[in-house]
């Protein structure tokens, strides 16, 4: 049963960490379009729309907490309400910039004069790249983000219901060694004295024999 639990905390912390490189990276790769999308519009001299700076917020943050959280400790499991927060933001992200298209996507109005002119830069002469695959990369890493953060919610609300007490979590989630070591020797040494005391229980010491003590017969007093 301990090696079946010794299992299950492994793999438990395997994917925490998968989890989080996954959130990651699905943030790095928002930012950073978003961020070149920024630059461009700058040297447009326009604003950026409301929508994608909260995108950006919510991305900067993800790394942010990715990169604090990353380690496969209890802290970070305990973090489960705030990976539901993120799930949620990163829904909101996809679903505000879904509905800026709607299933036209880069055939949709806002996307040929707002995304595409200043992407593809078509106020400068010449240059013509809308960057619909950047846009729709943005879509799919929006979408994926919040379905990590979703898994990563039901992975921490396990492990918090599996190892929330304290000596449970001592004995099971990060501590084997020392304390299944001490528990072993604890249980060594009580049965040990079990044996010991049952051993001593029942043996009946006779008295001493007495030796070179005679009795007088009364027969023979004067």
């Amino acid at each position: 049963m301990d090696a079946e639990e010794h299992t299950k905390g492994t793999s438990s912390r395997a994917l925490h960490v998968f989890f989080r490189l996954g959130e990651l990276v699905c943030a790095c790769i928002v930012v950073g379009l978003l961020g070149r999308f920024f630059f461009l519009i700058d040297e447009a001299g326009s604003d950026p729309n409301a929508r994608l700076v909260y995108a950006m917020v919510i991305g900067s943050l993800t790394i942010l907490f990715s990169l604090v959280f990353i380690p496969p400790l209890a802290y970070a499991f305990w973090s489960f309400p705030l990976d539901f927060f993120l799930f949620a933001a990163w829904l909101v992200v996809f679903c505000l910039l879904e509905t800026l298209t709607g299933i036209n996507t880069c055939n949709a109005f806002w996307f040929n004069v707002y995304w595409g002119y200043y992407w593809g830069r078509w106020y400068r002469p010449g240059i013509n790249w809308s960057g619909c695959s950047a846009y729709r990369t943005v879509l799919a890493f929006s979408f994926i983000a919040s379905f990590t953060y979703l898994l990563s919610f039901c992975l921490g609300l396990y492990w918090v219901m599996t190892y929330s007490n304290i000596k449970e979590r001592r004995n099971r989630g990060f501590g084997y060694g020392k304390n299944r070591g001490v528990e072993k020797n604890g249980v060594a040494n009580g049965t040990g004295a079990a044996n010991a005391g049952g051993t001593g229980q029942g043996v009946v010491e006779a008295p001493p024999a007495t030796t070179g003590q005679t009795t007088a017969d009364p027969s023979t007093r004067v």
